[in-house]
């Protein structure tokens, strides 16, 4: 098989998972949208919704759990997600090893297979990752930064992050984060992208139908 012609990376979000009815609907059309596109690689990856939530809930109630452990614990739950996803999304899903993952993008010409965090982080091999571009283990980085190092790993052309509110006044990831729309942590990694990697970002949202916005790193002055 030859490589893809394009690798689109997509974060689907948990509010957009932990749905039902016509909406859960709506969301399996659009990845089999994803599936059907010529030459196209789509790789997903899901958010932790209520379940990531509930652990938040837990330390705020309990501060003295050692933040970095509640950091891993919930990347770990995202493997749970990741498993009801695939069931549910009828995808296959992809466990493997950040090197494992260069070779699945150079076999895989066309298709979308969900991806599980562990593939390409965790604790015990992050050192492929260059050090400016390490995530904070802290609350701050979500399954919003962890989509975009996985573009990283796979050097994608396109990053999209599936969310629920309505995104059309948001012009830029600087403006997302103050929202509350995306983590802070992509805004820190973002500043230290290497400038030979040209990555288009874009926010899919459906608060009243399927729309998909191209967003800038910052806002414009």
């Amino acid at each position: 098989m030859s490589c893809p012609e394009k690798v689109i990376v997509v974060k689907v979000g948990g509010a957009s998972l932990f749905s039902s009815g016509s909406e859960f609907s709506e969301l399996r059309q659009y990845v089999r949208s994803l599936q059907q596109l010529p030459n196209t690689l789509s790789l997903l990856i899901v958010g932790g919704g209520e379940t990531v939530e509930s652990m938040r809930i837990l330390h705020r109630y309990h501060p003295e759990l050692d933040p970095k452990q509640m950091h891993w614990r919930c990347v770990r739950l995202l493997e749970s997600t990741s498993d009801a996803a695939a069931e549910l999304l009828q995808l296959q899903r992809l466990n493997t090893t950040p090197f494992g993952l260069d070779q699945i993008a150079n076999k895989l010409s066309q298709g979308c297979y969900l991806v599980d965090v562990g593939s390409f982080y965790h604790r015990d091999s992050l050192d492929w990752i260059p050090s400016p571009l390490v995530p904070a283990e802290t609350w701050d980085t979500t399954s919003d930064t962890l989509a975009w190092l996985l573009a990283f790993r796979v050097q994608a052309h396109e990053l999209q992050w599936i969310k629920k509110p309505d995104c059309s006044e948001i012009d830029s990831v600087e403006q997302a984060t103050s929202l509350g729309v995306l983590d802070t942590q992509l805004l820190l990694l973002l500043q230290n992208q290497p400038s030979d990697w040209k990555l288009q970002l874009n926010l899919v949202y459906h608060s009243a139908g399927w729309k998909k916005k191209e967003i800038q790193w910052f806002t414009k002055a």
